[in-house]
């Protein structure tokens, strides 16, 4: 008799098939090895890891845990309008940009969502939760774009808010500037809320659309401390919106939602301007190089991405994502299944672009995996 690898591991199924990428800790301990020993590829962090003038703000911080932290992060809030050249009445900060997504509902009267698709889980979660009628319209490969037409047909039909990554994740696609105010304008004319998930845009600065959020009521944008300044455990996220927009978030958000050690660690990332021009050449260079190399393996369809990741269709037969993942674990290396993206099936997977040594190795294993062409079999 004979079984196929899901069938013999299904606490690995589990946690290599989990919604959301990083599950380091739980597959260390499933494998009874150190966190340390997991190349993970799951979850798009920075590679070059956090700013180093982080370590002697975190320090510093310490000393100020005795006090309460500042109820609504001011003097962040201040650093960030510095930052991004807008108003600080247009920012207010939270625990993550997980916080925002589940306050949006309630700020923005959601009645009917248009996502479009792929995009982060907890959107349709939260919309859904709170009683929103929720509604997808996916974007295909290899260009995952809407076209415009397409866009003002379904915004037409009468949604009240329209949620979009920029870039996108999965797919790592960008939607340039021009474009995107393409879509403020469209959604100024429908009346429609637009969320526009940054997350990823800190590779891309240029293209974000923070100077339209500012000014227009009908623009909310989400921002994270998490990849770019890789900073996951800590939890810091912010809105930027219009000022009456963001008095409306105000209202939902609980004081000392960012605890101080956060604070001043962030503070200290938007004042590292050196790592920040690094991160970003290092990601352009970088990224180029694990694409080149993604495109000569046989049996891997990969697409261009702006983000610090690379979405890729496996097409080898007898195989997809979900059983690479598996063999690819084999070796204490993580990559993150799309089968649970809408849109996405078991051919698809996202590889965050890590450092060149961490990159060969990502590419040998995939080497010889898609060499085998078929699950792990055993004999019973």
């Amino acid at each position: 008799m004979r079984r196929g690898y899901d069938e013999l591991c299904p606490r690995s199924r589990g946690i290599l098939n989990q919604e959301h990428g990083g599950a380091v800790y739980a597959f260390a301990r499933m494998r009874g090895i150190a966190p340390e020993a997991v190349l993970d590829f799951s979850a798009s962090i920075n590679p070059l890891g956090w700013p180093p003038a982080l370590r002697e703000a975190y320090r510093a911080a310490l000393a100020r845990i005795v006090h309460y932290p500042e109820p609504y992060a001011e003097s962040l809030t201040a650093e960030l309008a510095r930052y991004h050249g807008i108003d600080p009445a247009a920012i207010l900060v939270g625990n993550g940009s997980t916080q925002w997504i589940y306050l949006l509902p309630r700020v923005c009267a959601a009645r009917r969502v248009l996502l479009l698709a792929p995009l982060f889980s907890e959107y349709e979660r939260a919309f859904r939760l709170s009683g929103a009628r929720v509604e997808r319209l996916c974007l295909h490969p290899p260009r995952f774009t809407v076209s415009s037409a397409r866009l003002q047909q379904a915004l037409r039909s009468g949604y009240s808010t329209l949620v979009l990554s920029n870039p996108n994740s999965p797919t790592g696609s960008l939607l340039p500037q021009a474009r995107g105010e393409e879509i403020v304008r469209l959604c100024q004319r429908t009346g429609t809320q637009l969320i526009v998930d940054e997350t990823f845009v800190d590779w891309c600065e240029s293209e974000s659309l923070k100077q339209h959020a500012c000014r227009s009521r009908h623009v909310v944008v989400l921002r994270s401390f998490t990849k770019f300044f890789a900073l996951p455990g800590l939890r810091v996220g912010y809105v930027i919106a219009h000022p009456q927009v963001i008095q409306r978030f105000r209202r939902q958000l609980e004081p000392w939602a960012v605890n101080s050690v956060a604070q001043e660690v962030a503070r200290a990332c938007l004042r590292d301007r050196r790592f920040i021009q690094r991160s970003r050449a290092f990601m352009v260079r970088e990224r180029a190089w694990l694409f080149q190399q993604l495109t000569r393996l046989a049996g891997v369809e990969p697409f261009p991405s702006q983000a610090n990741f690379v979405l890729a269709r496996v097409t080898a037969n007898a195989l997809d994502a979900v059983r690479l993942a598996h063999l690819l674990a084999e070796q204490h290396l993580l990559i993150r299944p799309c089968d649970n993206f809408p849109g996405l099936d078991r051919q698809f997977f996202r590889a965050a672009v890590r450092t060149r040594r961490e990159n060969r190795r990502l590419v040998a294993a995939l080497r010889k995996a898609l060499e085998t062409r078929s699950p792990v079999h055993t004999a019973a």
